[in-house]
C-alpha cells in the first residue's frame, strides 16, 4: 500500500539529494523539509522504492554533473537520474570513498601569520568591513593555532557566503547602551566574531572601573568558539565568562525536535605559567552538529547517546539524527544547565531565544539574532592579581602532583592542551587540511586577493 506524507530531509539548501526518514514505495508523496526545521520546501512523488536513511533525488541530475549533500559533493551521476528517483551505487559513483590501504594526505603548514592575513584580504573583498575582517580572520588563525579546527577555515566560505548574500552585514558597528556596570549591545546584524570581540572589550573596561561588569548582546551570528573571547578578557587580567545561544540543535530526552542550541560556557582566568591561561571552553550537547555532520557524510554511526530521532526514539544513525535532535551532556544535569544558559543569554538580552533563533544554513540571506553574555571580573579590585594567580597556580600544582593509576593519563587544568599546542603552533607553523586549505587558495582565486 502507498505511503503518503513520507518525509525527507535536506541538509543543506543547495543539496540536490535528500535522506528518506522512512522507506517510501514508488508513487508515495514526499514532504522534503530544510534540516528538521519542520516547514515542507518540496513536495515530489517517488518513481521507485527508496530505504530507509537512502538518496532520493530532489531535482533532476545529468550523467555526470556532481551531486551535492551536506553543502559538498559526495558523487558523480553515472547515469540520468531523475527527480524522484533512488540515488545509490547503481547511479552514483562516490567522491568519498577511499583505497582502504590509502594513508591520510600529509597536512601542508602553513603560519599564523600567513592564515591570518589571507583570511583577512579574503573577508575585505567580499565585503566585511576592516574591523570586522580583522576580528573574524584573528578568530579562526586562533581556531587552528588551539586545536579548535571545527571553528577554523571549514566555516570560512559559508560565512562568506552569508555575507554576500545580506544574511550578515559586514560592515556594522555594534551599538553599546552602557547602564553603568551593565552593558546592552545591539550587534545590528554585524559579523559574529566582531560583535562579541566589541563586547569582550567593552565588558573588560567597565569590569576595570566597577570590579565586575555583565554584556549582553542581541540581534547578532555566530560567533566561532567562545573560548577566544573569554580568553581575551583574562588577558587583561581578569576572569572572563562567556555563553552564547545559536543554531537549533538539542532537545531533553524523548522531544521529537529540538529546542535549544548547544549554548557553548567559556570560563578563562590568568596564571602565573608565562603564555598560558586557565580555558574551560565547552557546548552543552554531548557532541557538536559538526560531528555528526561529518559521520553522516563518511557513512559512520554514532555512539549511543548522542542523539535521538525526530520520534525521540536513541539513534546512532547520523541522518536520522540531524532530523531529530542532539541530547545535552550529563543527561537530565545537562539540559538543565542548558536551559539556564539560554535563560541568561537570548532570554536576558531581549533578542531572540530558543527556536527563535534562526538557522544559518536553512536561509543564506536570513539573519541568525544570535545572543550572547559576557561578564568580565576584575581581580586587581579583589585579592589582587599577584595574590590570585599565585594562589591558582598553586591549585594547578596540586592538580598536576596527585598520584594517579598507572594507566591513567597526567591530569591537566583545561586549556593546558591547547596553550601548549598553540605555542607549537606559533613556532612551528599550522597543519591545515589539504581540502581546507584548496578551498581557501579557491576563495581567494574568486575573489582577486593575492595568496603570496
Amino acid at each position: 500500500m502507498a505511503m503518503n506524507n513520507v518525509r525527507a530531509i535536506l541538509l543543506a539548501n543547495n543539496d540536490d539529494v535528500a535522506a528518506m526518514l522512512a522507506a517510501v514505495v514508488p508513487q508515495a508523496q514526499v514532504a522534503v523539509t530544510l534540516n528538521a526545521s519542520g516547514g515542507t520546501v518540496l513536495e515530489l512523488a517517488a518513481r521507485q522504492a527508496v530505504p530507509f536513511g537512502h538518496k532520493i533525488a530532489i531535482r533532476d541530475i545529468v550523467s555526470g554533473a556532481k551531486i551535492n549533500r551536506y553543502g559538498y559533493p559526495i558523487g558523480v551521476a553515472t547515469s540520468d537520474i531523475k527527480q524522484g528517483e533512488h540515488v545509490h551505487a547503481h547511479n552514483m559513483r562516490s567522491l568519498l570513498s577511499s583505497a582502504p590501504a590509502k594513508k591520510a594526505e600529509p597536512r601542508p603548514v602553513r603560519s599564523a601569520a600567513w592564515l591570518t592575513r589571507l583570511v583577512d584580504d579574503i573577508l575585505c573583498a567580499a565585503g566585511a568591513g576592516p574591523e570586522a575582517a580583522q576580528a573574524m580572520s584573528l578568530a579562526m588563525a586562533e581556531a587552528h593555532l588551539r586545536g579548535v579546527e571545527t571553528h577554523g577555515l571549514r566555516r570560512l566560505r559559508p560565512y562568506i557566503t552569508r555575507i554576500r548574500a545580506g544574511g550578515v552585514d559586514g560592515k556594522a558597528q555594534p551599538a553599546i547602551d552602557r547602564r553603568q556596570a551593565l552593558l546592552l549591545i545591539d550587534g545590528r546584524n554585524g559579523v559574529g566574531h566582531y560583535v562579541a570581540a566589541v563586547a569582550a572589550d567593552a565588558v573588560s573596561e567597565a569590569a576595570r572601573q566597577f570590579g565586575i561588569a555583565i554584556a549582553l548582546v542581541s540581534n547578532s551570528n555566530h560567533f566561532g568558539f567562545a573560548g577566544h573571547f573569554a580568553t581575551m578578557i583574562a588577558e587583561r587580567k581578569q576572569i572572563g565568562i562567556v555563553t552564547s545561544n545559536g543554531q537549533v540543535c538539542v532537545g531533553p530526552q524523548g522531544a521529537t525536535r529540538s529546542l535549544l542550541s548547544n549554548n557553548p560556557l567559556a570560563i578563562a582566568a590568568p596564571t602565573g605559567l608565562g603564555d598560558s591561561f586557565l580555558e574551560l571552553d565547552f557546548a552543552t550537547s554531548v557532541t557538536s552538529r559538526a560531528n555528526i555532520v561529518e559521520a553522516a557524510r563518511n557513512g559512520a554511526s554514532l555512539p549511543k547517546g548522542w542523539a535521538q530521532d525526530s520520534r525521540g526514539v536513541p539513534t546512532t544513525d547520523p541522518t536520522a539524527a540531524l532530523a531529530g535532535s542532539l541530547l545535552a551532556f550529563g543527561g537530565g544535569k545537562g539540559f538543565g544547565l542548558l536551559v539556564a544558559l539560554e535563560a541568561m543569554t537570548g532570554v536576558l538580552a531581549g533578542g531572540a531565544f530558543a527556536d527563535q533563533v534562526a538557522s544559518k544554513e536553512a536561509s543564506q540571506n536570513t539573519p541568525e539574532g544570535t545572543g550572547y553574555t559576557l561578564i568580565a571580573i576584575d581581580i586587581g579590585k579583589g585579592i589582587g592579581v599577584e595574590a590570585y594567580t599565585q594562589r591558582l597556580d598553586d591549585m594547578i600544582g596540586r592538580l598536576h602532583g596527585l598520584p594517579m593509576a598507572p594507566d591513567a593519563p597526567p591530569a591537566r587544568y583545561p586549556g593546558e592542551r591547547r596553550w601548549k599546542l598553540r605555542r607549537q603552533r606559533l613556532s612551528d607553523g599550522i597543519p591545515l587540511v589539504p581540502a581546507e586549505l584548496a578551498d581557501l587558495l579557491a576563495l581567494a582565486g574568486e575573489l582577486g586577493v593575492a595568496t603570496e
